[in-house]
């Protein structure tokens, strides 16, 4: 169930696009994980995807002017399939006998939500959060499972003292916060940073969080990034910006983190591969 939130546009500070993709058409290639997903999950007929992904988009751009929303965009699922951190995740939530939960913060229509049920992960231990709670919303209308789906979606603003969100606390393991850092400025990031401390689990075993054969598994993941727009330094936080921020983090919540940061940076666009290690 999603209870209602501001609008996303009421928050909006960045000057980075929140969705730094390529327009996509019906014809891209990008979207062609995101079809099977319509047709094998959601059970729509090969011949009526097109026209389905074009009535949500109307939809939701009359929503928000979430800038995906202005072509197919936020239906691209190569963030996700190309991210070997999310691949990891989706290894462990899959694990016989797992009780690993996993939460999309800016989940929008809960694209990643429904791809890791496809995926086989029981939606019981999914959850979504967006401030937008129409998006939530449509997205069961996009994906068609508002009688099937046992994921969780709450509406709530991550800046703000929202009781909304404290359902989610001491919830979750995984939180994947793709296209979301960058909405905001040093001090909201920092904010939003500590709420998502707030709804992890406390790690088995001590602080040293849940781990694989190769090592220690993020606990908070994505990419963020976009045009390098004049101002954009202040949204997109280089290595050591970030090391800061979780340090500040960790001293507010009495928490250790260690920081990754991948950069991929060209004349026009920046690219940042992140995960947080609870240590």
């Amino acid at each position: 169930m999603a209870v209602r939130g501001a609008s996303l546009d009421e928050i909006q500070t960045s000057p980075i696009s929140p969705c730094p993709i390529s327009p996509l058409t019906e014809a891209s290639p990008e979207l062609a994980p995101a079809r099977r997903l319509l047709e094998e999950y959601s059970g729509i007929a090969p011949e009526d995807v097109d026209a389905h992904m074009q009535a949500i988009r109307t939809k939701a751009s009359r929503i928000s002017h979430y800038g995906a929303f202005n072509s197919l965009s936020f239906l691209n699922l190569s963030p996700v399939l190309h991210d070997p951190r999310f691949q990891t995740i989706t290894t462990l939530l899959n694990f016989p006998s797992s009780t690993t939960t996993f939460l999309d913060v800016g989940c929008s229509l809960g694209l990643v939500v429904r791809h890791l049920a496809a995926a086989g992960v029981p939606s019981t231990r999914l959850y979504g959060t967006d401030i937008n709670a129409d998006l939530l919303a449509l997205g069961y209308d996009l994906f068609r499972d508002r009688e099937t789906s046992l994921a969780t979606f709450i509406a709530g603003d991550m800046l703000g003292d929202d009781a909304a969100l404290d359902a989610l606390n001491g919830t979750v393991d995984f939180i994947y916060a793709s296209a979301f850092f960058h909405l905001f400025e040093r001090a909201g990031q920092v904010t939003a940073a500590k709420r998502m401390v707030g709804f992890l689990r406390e790690p088995v075993g001590g602080g040293t969080g849940n781990r694989d054969g190769n090592g220690a598994v993020p606990v908070i993941f994505g990419v963020n990034g976009g045009p390098k727009i004049q101002g954009w330094e202040r949204y997109v936080l280089d290595a050591e910006a970030w090391r800061a921020v979780w340090e500040e983090v960790g001293i507010a919540t009495g928490t250790r983190w260690r920081t990754e940061m991948e950069v991929e940076s060209g004349e026009a666009w920046v690219w940042v591969k992140f995960g947080v290690y609870r240590v």
